[in-house]
């Protein structure tokens, strides 16, 4: 059976609903169905009537005309348009006739193909810069109505969403308003800083430094962000935002051993034996704070903690610890415990409770908190032993 013959058959039966539409067009199709004996002549004479016929259906199935065919022998001659053409074979032919996907329409299977969201709507709209970045004023309105679901609708359908204050990727409408329903309580307020535009075929990208205004507090926060926006239903919408702090401002932690926390108190100690209560203010942070053993007064910074010790060096003392209790953070530590302090100027040996934490500041380890007290049980006695001693007052008859 010559591949003509097998065409013709396919075009005569894959056609079928088109001839019951049109009974004046059927050619007769069923009545002249050629068998494998008849000639190639006759088989001609009849695929040229359903040439015609195969044009019309193509443009019935939505190609607009732009395949036709005619049939010379075992080639068939594509007409594109009137002025070019293309042989092709028959197996191609009838795939062209079922329907071609159209050109830039890709098939995407598990992730978002932003050019063919993109075109949701019919084309794909131009947009300028300064356009780009009034959509991040659209979010940020969004942000100042206060309502998570106003917010989570800027975000395009299949939109990705990295959050600042959150490690859970958000990727659908319900996580996406979630987050906000938590970050919306601060009242933020965005401003971009700084940012980078980028325009493509249907998307366009806004990157850059944004701060947030809390108004719940009056915190401003600084941090990193990138928008990528596609043309969806109409509109520009948010199809990835990734927010990140700005990592500069973070301390990466610095291992340290329970030995390293003990240490410290050393280095505490060795600046007492100097006598220079600068060298001592100087072990405590930038907003260090000290109770100290014998003032009721707090001291929040240099210049009081210095005054402090401007008294307590005089009494020459060296201490030590008899009992420790270290635990150990991330860029913080704890020692706590009791001391014993012997005054070098008078002889006396003084126990005392201690709290020590330490930060890492500036690339050291400096205290932040110093709390100081003396042993509560030794001074209740002695102020119970001084009640029961005082003479009763004597009674005016007496």
């Amino acid at each position: 059976m010559s591949a003509t013959y097998e065409y013709s058959s396919l075009l005569v039966s894959s056609h079928a609903p088109f001839r019951r539409k049109d009974p004046k067009k059927k050619i007769a199709c069923e009545n002249h169905i050629l068998s494998d004996q008849q000639s190639v002549k006759h088989i001609n004479k009849y695929t040229m009537k359903l040439s015609g016929l195969a044009l019309v259906a193509a443009v019935a199935a939505g190609n607009y005309g732009a395949n036709a065919f005619a049939f010379t022998g075992s080639n068939a001659v594509r007409t594109m348009s009137p002025t070019t053409s293309a042989v092709c074979s028959a197996e191609e032919s009838s795939t062209a006739l079922m329907g071609r996907r159209r050109k830039g329409k890709k098939r995407v299977w598990g992730k978002v193909d932003f050019k063919e969201q993109a075109t949701v709507g019919g084309y794909n709209p131009d947009i300028t810069e300064s356009e780009v970045r009034s959509l991040f004023s659209l979010w940020n309105d969004a942000l100042a109505t206060g309502d998570s679901k106003i917010v989570a609708n800027r975000y395009a359908n299949t939109a990705i969403l990295l959050p600042t204050v959150s490690d859970v990727p958000r990727t659908d409408f319900d996580s996406i308003k979630d987050y906000f329903d938590s970050f919306l309580l601060k009242k933020p307020q965005g401003e971009i800083l700084e940012g980078e535009i980028r325009i493509g075929d249907g998307w366009c990208q806004d990157a850059g430094i944004y701060e947030f205004t809390m108004g719940a507090t009056g915190d401003k926060v600084k941090a990193r962000y990138t928008y990528v926006y596609v043309y969806e239903n109409g509109q520009w919408k948010i199809a990835h935002h990734h927010s990140s702090i700005m990592p500069e401002g973070i301390d990466v932690a610095k291992p340290i051993t329970e030995g390293e926390v003990r240490g410290l108190f050393q280095l505490w100690n060795a600046a007492l034996d100097t006598g220079d209560s600068a060298t001592v203010a100087n072990r405590y942070a930038k907003a260090g704070v000290l109770l100290p053993t014998v003032s009721d007064i707090p001291r929040t910074d240099y210049d009081s903690i210095k005054d402090y010790f401007d008294s307590f060096l005089l009494k020459k003392p060296q201490g030590e610890i008899l009992e420790s209790n270290v635990i150990v953070g991330t860029n913080w530590c704890q020692d706590a415990g009791i001391y014993e302090f012997t005054m070098g100027a008078t002889g006396d040996k003084v126990k005392g409770r201690y709290s020590f934490i330490y930060m890492l500041e500036d690339g050291q380890w400096k205290i932040a908190h110093h709390h100081s007290s003396v042993m509560p049980e030794a001074q209740l006695a002695a102020s119970s032993a001084a009640k029961s001693s005082t003479p009763a007052p004597i009674a005016d008859d007496e």
